[in-house]
């Protein structure tokens, strides 16, 4: 073989062998530039090539900033990418309820929570009497594990041996389980999640952590998490932390996992979908995912899911009407529109509603901080005490009827038709008008029957009119509801002054502040009460004052050891234990009244199918109308 030959063969061979090279280049990090991110390679997942792939559409006003767990943005857009690629790790199937991740939902029955009494020391992290994360010390109040009374907790102290309550949660997965990519989805993936979390020091995450004395992986299929003393996990989605795949990231760096394509554009799933295509600005392309637990039961029914990055609502809106978009999801705020829009919008498509949960609150000023020193006398009191009486607010509440001026308020906002949650059709039992009459509160000839006027009303100078000045923020949502209820209160000739304050004086801190300081009538707040029941917000040890630097949150002033027992009953019930209903027991103490949620609207075609009472967090569930 001459050389020029021998030469021409390696020159064949090496190219061969160059364009056989699978290797990838690095993806970059997310930017603001028009280019394209390509997913780690997967096997391709075998599709009939006569059949074109069925796409579900979805519209989306903003792009994420990015898909890292912790990486610190909580954005809607996020958040509806991660219902396509995860799923709530304590569903069960609608068929048989069995769970859908681990052998069983653990519970005190089944062996899966376990109440033990334990020994405590000083400097040990527990929670005290009044619900607060503290290092036990001298003086220390806590709930002795053989008294369940908040009324008279244990004084901790370092002679006694003192023991709390401690909680320990078993979750034992399904074997089989799979990352998106394949591999196995193990014990260890959720603790390398709570570490990682413990290191981001994110206020959304530190709460739980607080609370947990440990997590770990006993083996694969075994996880156990370990509260500390005093510390009941009321709902068990607290104390899971969400897996990450330690696998692929466990090697990476801090400053690696917040701008790595693995964590941050295209991470690891367990959902329905896993993202293979992300084109800044454009559009994030999700495939089926073939290791998904439910997939013998042909869920996801489409092979490929299109986040569209469309900010322009009309744009949008054209899209869902020609086809483009099958659904408009929440980053759209279609909750700001019209009401004629939305009723244009839901003639051809679905309006869904979410996020239900009362933020928003009229407060009871009860006890205003002047009374504080113990002594209230009517006639030399600046202030009457108009609220203190429970058969006052629980007469002006009925006049409000929260129940009825939401109806009203999200009627005039909403398509007819439109489902409501179920506790707004219910309205007052009581009769407000009648109710202020026995109490004393009359309607006086001289008045012209404008406002009411105190006859025999306890601790309430006889002529004290019955007005109230209210304290409000200055957006529409805080204008509309504030003019309602002065509406509702007139007809029971009730006198309101609507008085409108910026947020930040409206929220300014005690003692100058008129709302922290507890030197208002009535106020118009809105609180994120998240990982905590509604009546823990007016418990006795939460009033603002001078004693605890005016922090706290009991604004009303309320002071009921009755009430301040049943709500620890409820805040401390067993998992899964029935208790007491929490909106019931501040609705009989009233020291507020509940009042506007924080809801999301989002919309989907007719063109696909989706059952009555799902959330998007079910897009998974979407199916194709036949």
């Amino acid at each position: 073989m001459n050389k020029s030959r021998v030469t021409l063969i390696l020159l064949t061979i090496s190219l061969i062998l160059a364009a056989c090279n699978t290797n990838q280049p690095a993806v970059t990090p997310l930017a603001n530039q028009d280019v394209t991110l390509e997913a780690p390679t997967y096997a391709p997942t075998p599709t009939a090539t006569e059949v074109p792939p069925l796409v579900l559409s979805v519209c989306m006003a903003e792009e994420p900033a990015g898909l890292y767990r912790y990486d610190g943005y909580e954005g809607m857009a996020k958040q509806s990418v991660f219902a396509a690629i995860y799923l709530d790790l304590l569903a069960t199937d609608r068929g048989t309820q069995e769970s859908l991740f681990f052998e069983n939902i653990p519970s005190q029955e089944n062996g899966g929570i376990l109440l033990e009494a334990v020994p405590v020391k000083v400097g040990q992290p527990v929670l005290d009497a009044s619900g607060n994360v503290v290092y036990l010390s001298e003086g220390t109040q806590i709930e002795h594990a053989i008294n369940y009374s908040v009324e008279n907790p244990v004084v901790w102290n370092h002679e006694q041996d003192y023991h709390m309550n401690q909680f320990t949660v078993t979750f034992r997965l399904l074997p089989d389980l799979k990352w998106s990519d394949g591999e196995a989805l193990d014990a260890e993936d959720f603790v390398f999640s709570y570490h990682l979390a413990e290191k981001s020091s994110l206020g959304h995450y530190k709460w739980a952590i607080d609370r947990t004395a440990s997590f770990v992986s006993s083996d694969e299929q075994t996880l156990v998490w370990k509260g500390i003393p005093g510390f009941v996990p009321r709902d068990l989605k607290d104390i899971l932390w969400a897996p990450l795949p330690s696998h692929q990231i466990g090697e990476f760096s801090d400053t690696q996992l917040l701008g790595a394509a693995e964590t941050s554009q295209f991470p690891l799933g367990w959902g329905a979908y896993r993202l293979i295509n992300w084109e800044v600005g454009s559009q994030i392309v999700l495939e089926k995912n073939p290791h998904f637990v439910l997939k013998e039961q042909g869920l996801p029914a489409y092979d490929q899911l299109v986040f569209q990055i469309e900010p322009d609502l009309e744009s949008a809106l054209q899209k869902l009407a020609s086809g483009q978009c099958d659904i408009l999801d929440k980053t759209y705020q279609l909750e700001g529109l019209e009401k004629s829009q939305l009723e244009s919008l839901s003639a051809a498509s679905t309006l869904v509603g979410e996020n239900w949960e009362p933020v928003q609150q009229l407060v009871f000023g009860i006890t205003p901080a002047e009374y504080d020193q113990g002594f209230y006398n009517a006639w030399t009191n600046e202030r009457q005490d108009i609220l203190g009486a429970l058969a006052t607010r629980q007469a002006l509440g009925a006049c409000i009827d929260p129940a009825a001026l939401l109806r009203e308020y999200l009627t005039e906002r909403l398509p007819e038709g439109m489902e409501l949650p179920a506790d707004l059709q219910a309205s007052a039992a009581v009769d407000g008008n009648l109710a202020l009459d026995e109490i004393g509160w009359v309607i006086d000839a001289e008045t012209e029957g404008d406002v009411r006027l105190a006859r025999n009303v306890e601790n309430v100078l006889s002529g004290t009119q019955l007005r109230l000045e209210l304290l409000t923020g200055q957006s529409q949502l805080d204008q509309n509801i504030a003019r309602l209820i002065a509406q509702r209160l007139a007809v029971c000739a009730v006198g309101v002054e609507i008085q409108p304050l910026q947020v930040g004086e409206l929220y300014r801190p005690g003692p100058d502040g008129l709302v922290f300081g507890r030197k208002f009538e009535l106020a118009l707040v809105s609180w994120q009460g998240e990982h905590q029941n509604l009546c823990q917000l007016y418990t006795s040890d939460k009033i603002p004052s001078s004693i605890n630097s005016w922090v706290g949150t009991n604004l009303a002033g309320l002071q009921e050891p009755d009430f301040d027992e049943n709500c620890w009953k409820i805040s401390t019930r067993n998992p899964g234990e029935e208790a007491m209903d929490d909106l019931g027991l501040v609705a009989q103490y009233l020291p507020a009244v509940p009042l506007m949620p924080q809801y999301r609207l989002w919309i989907y075609s007719n063109r696909v199918v989706f059952d009555q009472g799902s959330n998007f967090s079910d897009l998974w569930r979407m199916m194709p109308e036949k």
